[in-house]
């Protein structure tokens, strides 16, 4: 595991950074996660830094003033191999690939402490020199971190300052794997640079299976019999305190050094009591922070998809609420128009391309999530939404319909039927059963629907731009919509029935009716003549139809290139071997 460690060599700040493999991050005077905000000599954004997994790759960004040193001379880029360091300013970066030890077996040591959390808390510190104004200093602090790092970095550091007689400080969480071992994934030591050694696994698991903090203490006098008590990495004490950290996880504090110094007439023991009291209110308070941090980025994550009057249904656990589950959605793709080709064309102005698609996008996305629809997921410049889970449909019915209209609005005009000009976004909807819920890590939420409906949505989106007609429904959509009191069958025209690629079945398509032009009667007894294959009669029918309306031009091409004559296994349907 290969770590990135920072010091300044003017006090005694400093951080500790795993490294992820090919992640590329910056150090900075400001930036959130690699910060050296203790030294005036590193810019805001310092340095470009990769990890690829054998190497450091260092690259002074070309606006940060002061230079990067590297063997004792200043360096555009260079190579870091581990064990080497880099400085800037008066703060050296160490590159560290070590793995810690991990938790070693031992026998029963000499004094067990075991104390509930909440009895700590209850109890007064014996000796207090320094230690409040350590929590008040610690409380600040870590209130005003933005990120989980920053927050355990403060930790590890304000539990050696607090317990002087400590040497090293581990935080282990819970691997999740049958296994279900504590591993170590971050620490400190007294000298900032040293690895750990390893931890008591007997004192893990017993704090973390009773969910007590719990001190070890191992003999070191000449006269004790070695063979009954075994010391771990050279220390004669450790505390263990059990946490839940981020959202779930399952995690443990480890502390450990060597003999504390008598102060008076206070016992050894009790003297390590009032570490563990310091120690349990450090890291409750990481513990605590750490998970309000997770929840709020969880929600910032979930407003990406939901509204919060939708967030309002939780009435259980999120996790069951937000499960995934089949449910009877309304799904809706909406694509925009013209954007490939014109960064095709435009390539040199890509920057405002993206700039004008952003924001075409977020009109999109709100709209949805103004009718309480959920943001399924985002398809190049195309946009997925849906309707009937985690709240069932008949919360919102007219939800879905009411966004796309209001879309059509925006991106086409309310005449879409014949319009001047082709319409900017394509609009598809499909209703029925489908596969929704959140998907994905408990830190990295994702959210989607898949199944026959959403293909099907899709594809009907695809049908938009051969047929000129901005916004289509299946058959699904059309029969739930009419079953709400303001939606008269007359509301919408059907258009076709089309074997769209790749389904089988084939799907009866509509559009909405606005009632602006009397020629729509005529098209619809033009499609049923065309669909019972009386096709003379359709063709003149047809022809009192305008010529920019798509679905007439469609029929109208698709007899001439059959000769004016049905074939023989006519059915109806217009195959379609395209999207």
């Amino acid at each position: 595991m290969a770590e990135l460690f920072a010091r300044d060599t003017l006090s005694s700040q400093r951080w500790r950074r795993r490294l992820v493999p090919n992640q590329p991050f910056v150090v900075g005077r400001t930036t959130s996660i690699f910060p050296v905000s203790w030294d005036k000599q590193v810019s805001s954004k310092h340095a470009s830094l990769t990890w690829n997994g054998v190497q450091l790759e260092v690259r002074k960004i070309e606006e940060a003033v002061n230079p990067v040193f590297y063997d004792s001379r200043p360096r555009i880029s260079f190579m870091l191999d581990p064990g080497k360091h880099f400085v800037i300013g008066h703060t050296e970066f160490l590159l560290e690939n070590s793995e810690p030890t991990m938790p070693l077996p031992h026998r029963s040591p000499k004094t067990e402490v075991t104390i509930r959390p909440e009895e700590i808390r209850a109890t007064s510190f014996r000796k207090t020199p320094g230690r409040i104004e350590l929590l008040t200093e610690l409380v600040s602090k870590m209130t005003a971190s933005t990120d989980h790092e920053q927050l355990l970095t403060i930790m590890l550091q304000q539990l050696l300052q607090g317990i002087p007689h400590s040497t090293d400080v581990v935080l282990l969480e819970k691997e999740k794997s049958e296994v279900a071992a504590y591993i170590p994934v971050a620490w400190d030591s007294r000298d900032g640079i040293s690895t750990p050694g390893g931890c008591s696994q007997g004192l893990i698991e017993n704090a973390t299976k009773t969910q007590m903090c719990v001190l070890h203490v191992w003999p070191v006098d000449s006269d004790s019999d070695a063979s009954d008590y075994t010391q771990v990495a050279g220390h004669d004490w450790a505390m263990c305190i059990p946490l839940k950290i981020k959202l779930h996880q399952e995690a443990a504090l480890y502390i450990s050094g060597t003999r504390a110094q008598l102060d008076g007439n206070l016992p050894e023991v009790e003297l390590l009591q009032d570490d563990i009291k310091f120690a349990e209110l450090v890291g409750s308070t990481f513990a605590n922070l750490s998970r309000n941090l997770a929840l709020e980025r969880r929600q910032s994550q979930l407003n990406q998809f939901f509204t919060p009057g939708l967030l309002d249904h939780v009435v259980t656990d999120l996790e069951s609420f937000l499960a995934p589950r089949e449910a009877e959605l309304m799904v809706m793709f909406c694509d925009l128009r013209g954007f490939t080709s014109a960064a095709e064309e435009h390539f040199d102005r890509l920057i405002p391309y993206l700039n004008q698609t952003s924001e075409t996008l977020s009109l999109i996305t709100s709209a949805i999530l103004a009718q309480q629809g959920v943001i399924g997921d985002f398809h190049g410049d195309a946009v997925m939404g849906f309707w009937g889970w985690p709240v069932p449909m008949e919360e919102n019915p007219l939800g879905a319909i009411q966004a796309a209209w209001e879309l059509v609005q925006k991106l086409a005009g309310e005449d879409f039927l014949c319009g001047e000009s082709a319409p900017k976004a394509g609009i598809g909807m499909a209703a029925g059963p489908a596969v929704a819920g959140m998907i994905g890590s408990r830190d990295q939420v994702k959210v989607t629907a898949f199944g026959p409906t959403v293909n099907l949505a899709s594809r009907i989106e695809g049908l938009t731009k051969p047929l000129g007609i901005p916004l289509l429904l299946d058959e699904n959509v059309v029969a739930k919509l009419q079953c709400h009191p303001s939606m008269p069958p007359s509301s919408f025209v059907r258009l076709g029935c089309f074997r769209l690629a790749g389904l089988r079945h084939p799907t009866q398509v509509f559009t909405v009716n606005t009632g602006d032009h009397d020629w729509v009667p005529t098209f619809s007894q033009a499609l049923v003549q065309f669909e019972d294959g009386d096709w003379q009669s359709a063709g003149r029918l047809l022809q009192e139809i305008p010529g920019s309306f798509g679905p007439g031009k469609l029929l109208t091409q698709f007899m001439q290139q059959h000769q004016q004559r049905p074939p023989a296994d006519w059915d109806g349907v217009i195959a379609r071997t395209g999207k």
